[in-house]
């Protein structure tokens, strides 16, 4: 039965509620008002020191000042005081290289590097597509002497360091097989190969992935194309040593390998959750791998992630890097930018997500011999590869009811 309110009780509720609205409505905003006024008053202060130091240099410093040395200097220790390793500050030339790198070309010899336990330069991969294929340069390469230093008496960081910045060319003596080859290579801008291929055994597809750009989804689809073509029934995916790069082209790619549902959730500053991207119902239905390391970064770790998640493959090796989080690039107005971390992302349901890193369903670790020499193995001497063909070869044989390998099957 219902009950009959009097008007003076109707009008008394209706002031309190009011009056209940005014006062967290004045309070809020007084927050937002006090809030602001500290940032305000905080930036001031800032100014104020910036305007302090640069008077007392300009009115005692010996030497003119290089005004735009400067700038970029405050620049990048603005954005190196945020205390975030992957933010930074890009001068004019470092911020075309970023956009040259996404959109997949680079500038120099086309080499990857990496101190050997002789404390030498060791190649690790070369580019297809680079100055130094070109020349000859081959993976396993040693290199001894740069501009015509022994890097034994120069030692390996000056080395780098001479390799790196000679230029137009760069002149340097390898040892390969026991023999000496000379090499000068004039550096130059080419378009990065981020996908290597071939077939293993007699219908097994192993596809590696070095980083995604903006050209690595068409040569992912050439190179799956190609493997198709020569009757694969299984597919090893390498993304060890991965250097994160675009997780658009990253999703671009799984998108076209896994069924519908979400591959990326992105938490911005103020907690806000989105899906930035979903897969759609194309799905490659054969058996997969995925071969991870501790190298296997950002992009990389999302598209192993989001493998787990759907339950299409196992994930071989070692736990991942451990880079959750998104940059963007902002261009500033005098040809400079800064690079910033703007929100951190998971995949759907995180499954295979352990202390910050994507861990592996079966662990393999490699010795000390075999990680320094990783990229020179051969099939049979990479214990990882090896794990992940076994597991290829199993599901090839399981029974169409068999279930899928989940993290509790690990072994």
């Amino acid at each position: 039965m219902n009950k009959k309110i009097s008007l003076g009780l109707s009008i008394s509720i209706t002031i309190i509620a009011v009056t209940l609205a005014v006062v967290v409505t004045y309070t809020a905003a007084m927050n937002t008002f006090d809030s602001r006024m500290s940032s305000v008053t905080e930036r001031q202060n800032m100014y104020d020191l910036l305007s302090e130091l640069d008077l007392k240099v300009r009115m005692s410093y010996y030497k003119e000042l290089r005004n735009d040395a400067v700038s970029n200097s405050i620049a990048k220790g603005y954005v190196d005081g945020l205390g975030d390793p992957y933010s930074g500050f890009l001068t004019s030339e470092q911020y075309k290289q970023k956009v040259d790198l996404e959109a997949g070309y680079d500038f120099g010899l086309g080499i990857d590097i990496a101190r050997n336990s002789d404390g030498l330069i060791l190649v690790n991969r070369v580019d297809s597509n680079s100055p130094a294929n070109s020349a000859g340069v081959k993976k396993g390469d040693v290199i001894t002497s740069v501009g015509g230093k022994s890097v034994s008496s120069t030692g390996y960081d000056s080395s780098v360091a001479a390799l790196s910045e000679a230029s137009p060319k760069a002149s340097f003596a390898v040892k390969r097989n026991g023999r000496s080859y000379n090499f000068n290579v004039t550096k130059s801008t080419y378009s990065v190969m981020s996908i290597e291929r071939k077939v293993i055994g007699d219908d097994t597809g192993y596809i590696r992935i070095s980083e995604f750009n903006d050209k690595t989804y068409d040569q992912f689809n050439s190179a799956v194309n190609s493997l198709k073509k020569s009757q694969i029934t299984g597919l090893i995916i390498d993304l060890r040593d991965n250097k994160g790069g675009s997780y658009d082209a990253a999703c671009e790619i799984l998108d076209s390998l896994l069924p519908a549902g979400n591959l990326m959730l992105t938490k911005a500053k103020d907690g806000e959750e989105t899906v930035m991207y979903t897969s759609d119902t194309r799905d490659l239905k054969m058996p997969m791998c995925i071969l991870i390391n501790s190298n296997t970064i950002g992009a990389g770790e999302l598209f192993a992630g989001a493998f787990a998640d759907f339950g299409r493959a196992d994930l071989v090796g070692t736990a991942t890097f451990g880079r959750h989080s998104v940059q963007e690039l902002f261009p500033l107005s005098n040809g400079t930018a800064v690079e910033l971390t703007t929100k951190t992302w998971t995949t759907a349901s995180s499954s295979a997500l352990e202390g910050g890193k994507i861990a592996p369903h079966f662990e393999v670790k490699l010795t000390d011999y075999q990680y320094e020499n990783r990229f020179l193995l051969s099939d049979g001497e990479d214990p990882q590869l090896q794990t992940a063909i076994e597991r290829i070869e199993s599901k090839k044989t399981a029974t169409p009811a068999a279930p899928a390998v989940s993290d509790s099957d690990a072994e």
